[in-house]
């Protein structure tokens, strides 16, 4: 006759001793309450979401309720067949599994259970073997805490979740044993509930509440909702995650109802399944162990995930993920999922893959980013949406030197152009030819992105390493609307390129655009006798290529050639030992993993704090006058190299040319408009000792460092220097030095930075206040011609001064020129 479940529970329980169970099955002997696959994604779906998670963190448990929920439907029998209750396994060890040991990423599977929420954790595993609570749970690899506590049978046999804090159900057969589950996951039999790790009647066991432990080791599990499948390239405005989960649910319905038996799939065919957005079919093979991240030989070594992106299967690139796909996957042309989706416009599965975690930076064999594609082809959405994550650099060059604004330039992308320019990008970057964007524009004929352009103060002037400014790329190409815009707008039509073509020859004689470009010609003829002198370009690059953008030489004084009696430099160099200490182990560095704005990094520490912003500007409550020293982020760092603390040690980026003045021989003058606190220019030349600048004849560009430790050394850019020593002295300065250490921090030999303190207009000339001691010595041979009316060394504030006092000798007046032959700079 029938033996009571209590009854049977006891015998059991003197039959066997806790972690000594036979492995041979007993007969028909099964779980009794049996979740099914919908169940299962049900309940996963319900968990309650923690917003500070990122989506990536999702990607492991879908994969795992589908092996769990997959493998009980088809072991399901009746449960009127059950002879006995099943018990726990948590002290059994399993051989290791080398495909599960890379699912798991050599981290701990371990899901914990948290006053009701779910976290994973993220420890290392030392021991391979695997370990589980129930047959109902699918086989783990843990870490040493977790191996520990599924010994003590801390984690519940019906769902596999660790009760580390909440409420839950505890059951003590013996005194220095304890049983914990959810009252949810008893084991069922003929109405009565029994404890799932021995048997016990839940009767007999008692509720308790156990306390918050650290977790922080561990990172929630989050279930976010997925952007549902709209149309391409538009913008989401249907219900988060509804229509998605409709789908997957469907699909787990009908794997459920059809309880497969074990088949057996080539890899190939869950790339072709991805391809054509099967998505029941890419589920049952990933159940089946395919390996997600499988690559096509014949496909361009290309995976699933590559082909499901780029045909915009939003669902298949969810069930990917959550299987272990790698989202930065490469294929042969170095192409990752995400540029995929973005090349083929489809926008919610953008959305996806960088909510998931997907590099938006990465770079194929032609150097193209997310960014070059999705403005090479034009999609506005794509664009749109990349530039408000903020992790894209606007102005990033492919291995062509273009950026997305010069494809979109050349395809006559109109409102890609005007999208990029609003947020920032920089319409005069020169590709590996130097052209810019205007030439783009008079190549594709596009006149309406052209007058955009020069609308934005584009140079139309400028030549690239042909010699050919805009007006003879639009003569050659024919582009009669861009030469009568070009025309309009003063080009010069009598530049000549390295052929010794002018625009005009450039073109079919006696064609549209010869007819203009003649009748233009005329005309400016007709009114040389009344014009004045015409800007002539001795220099294209005074940097010779040494600077991230060129620097032209212009005059339309006189016939002073380019100056060429030093040698440019972009960065400081010297000529004899100065022994600057760059000893990396002698550098002091930050550890930050993020952006380093936080008050920890060690290197804003040193610098009293970062003084820059997220635009790398200097703070507005920068001291200008007593300036601070900045110590940026270095190589013995663990930050970013596009960290917010490094500025000065990239270098030149604001487009300046040099010119020929009126009254103070060579200028510096600004090509575009630069915000106040933006970096310039670096004072550059050659480093000596004071005993050394003392003994040199011509002192007119040395520039003290000023070092309040050890001896004193200058730096004097009189042979050596960059285009910092053309920048004249001014009473009302726009720049002011900043002293920097970036790549060393040897106190004795800074950088002098410039920084813009006032806003600056673009064709306003550059000047920094030289110093009342510069004046005091050359104040004898000359006078200050900077033409401001506060000026405090002219030869009208001079006499001032002597009319309140007692007159003194007369001072020359007159200011020495600073052309080649006779520089003059700061001391």
């Amino acid at each position: 006759r029938p033996v009571s479940p209590s009854v049977a529970a006891v015998s059991r329980r003197k039959k066997r001793k806790m972690g000594m169970y036979s492995l041979v099955p007993k007969k028909k002997n099964k779980v009794l309450k049996q979740r099914t696959v919908l169940e299962m994604f049900q309940r996963m779906s319900q968990s309650p979401p923690n917003p500070q998670v990122r989506d990536r963190t999702t990607r492991f448990t879908l994969k795992e309720w589908c092996f769990l929920a997959v493998s009980g439907s088809v072991e399901s029998t009746d449960t009127d067949m059950v002879q006995e209750l099943p018990l726990c396994s948590c002290r059994m060890e399993m051989p290791k599994s080398r495909e599960i040991l890379t699912l798991a990423d050599r981290k701990c599977m371990a899901t914990e259970s948290i006053d009701s929420q779910l976290s994973r954790c993220q420890s290392a595993v030392l021991k391979h073997e695997m370990m589980r609570p129930s047959n109902s749970v699918q086989l783990l690899v843990l870490c040493e805490d977790h191996r520990t506590g599924m010994v003590k049978h801390q984690c519940c046999p019906g769902c596999g979740f660790f009760c580390r804090a909440g409420v839950f159900m505890e059951c003590q057969p013996e005194v220095n044993i304890s049983h914990r589950f959810h009252r949810a996951c008893a084991s069922v039999l003929k109405g009565q509930s029994f404890c799932p790790h021995c048997g016990e009647e839940v009767s007999k066991t008692k509720e308790v509440t156990i306390a918050k432990a650290d977790t922080t080791s561990t990172v929630p599990l989050t279930h976010g909702s997925c952007v549902p499948t709209t149309s391409e390239g538009k913008a989401d405005t249907t219900t988060g995650g509804y229509v998605i989960k409709e789908t997957l649910e469907s699909v787990l319905l009908a794997l459920d109802a059809e309880k497969p038996k074990k088949l057996r799939f080539h890899p190939k065919q869950l790339y072709i399944s991805a391809k054509q957005g099967e998505l029941q079919k890419v589920l049952l093979m990933l159940v089946d162990g395919i390996d997600p991240n499988f690559n096509m030989e014949s496909q361009n070594k290309r995976t699933p995930l590559h082909v499901a992106a780029e045909a915009g299967h939003q669902e298949v690139c969810h069930m990917l993920v959550q299987a272990g796909a790698n989202l930065d996957m490469c294929d042969e042309d170095q192409r990752t999922p995400l540029m995929e989706a973005c090349e083929n416009n489809h926008l919610d599965t953008v959305r996806y893959l960088l909510r998931a975690g997907a590099i938006v930076s990465h770079k194929d064999v032609e150097g193209s980013t997310c960014l070059h594609l999705a403005g090479h082809f034009g999609h506005f959405g794509i664009v749109q949406h990349l530039l408000s994550t903020g992790l894209v650099d606007i102005n990033c060059q492919d291995d062509g030197g273009w950026t997305a604004m010069i494809w979109a330039t050349e395809y006559k992308h109109v409102d890609q152009v005007k999208l990029l320019l609003s947020k920032g990008a920089d319409i005069n970057i020169r590709d590996k030819e130097e052209n810019i964007c205007l030439h783009w524009a008079a190549f594709s004929g596009c006149v309406e992105i052209a007058e955009i352009l020069l609308g934005a103060k584009c140079d139309l002037n400028t030549v690239n390493i042909h010699g050919d400014s805009p007006m003879h790329i639009a003569s050659r190409e024919s582009r009669l609307d861009c030469v009568n815009l070009f025309l309009s707008r003063g080009a010069d039509i009598s530049l000549k390129n390295k052929e010794g073509e002018t625009p005009m020859e450039c073109c079919s004689q006696n064609s549209k655009v010869w007819t203009a470009l003649q009748a233009s010609k005329k005309q400016r003829e007709a009114n040389s006798n009344q014009t004045g002198p015409v800007e002539k370009l001795l220099n294209r690059d005074i940097a010779r290529g040494y600077e991230k953008v060129p620097i032209p030489c212009v005059n339309a004084v006189d016939s002073e050639p380019c100056p060429d009696n030093y040698k440019y430099v972009p960065e400081s160099c010297v000529t004899s030992p100065m022994n600057i200490d760059k000893n990396i182990t002698h550098l002091q560095y930050c550890v930050c993993k993020d952006d380093c704005s936080s008050a920890s990094c060690m290197c804003g520490q040193l610098s009293l704090r970062c003084w820059y912003d997220k635009e790398s500007r200097l703070l507005p409550e920068f001291c200008n006058e007593e300036p601070p020293l900045i110590f940026e982020c270095n190589h013995a760092c663990s930050c970013w190299r596009t960290c917010k603390n490094r500025v000065v040690q990239n270098g030149l980026r604001i487009r300046l040319q040099l010119f020929r003045t009126q009254m103070m021989g060579w200028g510096v003058k600004t090509l575009q408009d630069i915000p106040q606190g933006t970096f310039v220019c670096e004072y550059v030349g050659e480093i000596i000792s004071d005993t050394e600048a003392d003994v040199r004849e011509n002192d007119s560009y040395l520039f003290s460092l000023d070092s309040k430790v050890g001896d004193m050394y200058c730096v004097d850019a009189r042979f050596y220097g960059n285009i910092s020593r053309f920048i004249n002295h001014h009473c009302e300065p726009n720049l002011f030095p900043c002293r920097v250490f970036t790549s060393h921090q040897d106190l004795r030999f800074p950088h002098i930075a410039f920084f813009a303190c006032k806003n600056i207009s673009a064709g306003d000339e550059l000047g920094f206040d030289y110093g009342d001691h510069f004046w005091d010595v050359k104040g004898k041979l000359f006078r200050c011609q900077c033409g401001s009316s506060k000026c405090k060394h002219s030869a009208t504030a001079i006499a001032q001064r002597q009319a309140d006092s007692t007159p003194g000798d007369q001072q020359p007046s007159a200011l020495p020129d600073t052309s080649s032959s006779t520089p003059s700079s700061p001391s």
